[in-house]
C-alpha cells in the first residue's frame, strides 16, 4: 500500500512537473516568435533609413555642386565691381549703365520668381 502510495505521488508529481514544463516551453516558443517579428521590423526599419541616409547624401552632394557653382557665379559679379568704378561711368554715360543695371535687375528678379515658384503637377 505505501509504495502504491508512493508511485502515484511521484506520478501526480512527475504529470504536474511535465505540464509545468510544457507550459514553459509554449511561453518560450510564443517569446521567440515575439523577437522573431521584432527583429524583422527592426531591419526593415534599418534598411529604410540607409535608403534615406544614401538619397540625402546624394541630394547634399548635389546642393553643395549647385551651391559652388552659385558661389563662382557670385564671385565673379563681385570681380566685376571691383574692377569699375559705376560712380564715374555713371556719371559719363547714365543711359548705359541705367539701362544695364534695369535690365541686370529685371534678371535677377525673374531668375528670383522662378526660383521660388511652386510648380503643381
Amino acid at each position: 500500500m505505501i509504495v502504491m502510495v508512493a508511485a502515484s505521488s511521484i506520478g501526480v508529481g512527475g504529470y504536474f512537473y511535465i505540464s509545468d514544463l510544457q507550459d514553459d516551453l509554449a511561453q518560450a516558443r510564443l517569446e521567440a516568435q515575439t523577437y522573431k517579428i521584432a527583429t524583422e521590423e527592426q531591419s526593415r526599419t534599418i534598411d529604410t533609413l540607409q535608403t534615406a541616409m544614401q538619397t540625402q547624401g546624394v541630394e547634399l552632394n548635389r546642393l553643395n555642386e549647385a551651391n559652388g557653382e552659385i558661389q563662382a557665379e557670385v564671385n565673379r559679379y563681385l570681380s566685376i565691381f571691383k574692377r569699375h568704378n559705376l560712380s564715374r561711368l555713371a556719371d559719363a554715360k547714365p543711359g548705359l549703365i541705367e539701362t544695364r543695371a534695369n535690365n541686370g535687375t529685371k534678371a535677377v528678379f525673374e531668375t528670383i520668381r522662378n526660383d521660388t515658384t511652386v510648380i503643381v503637377d
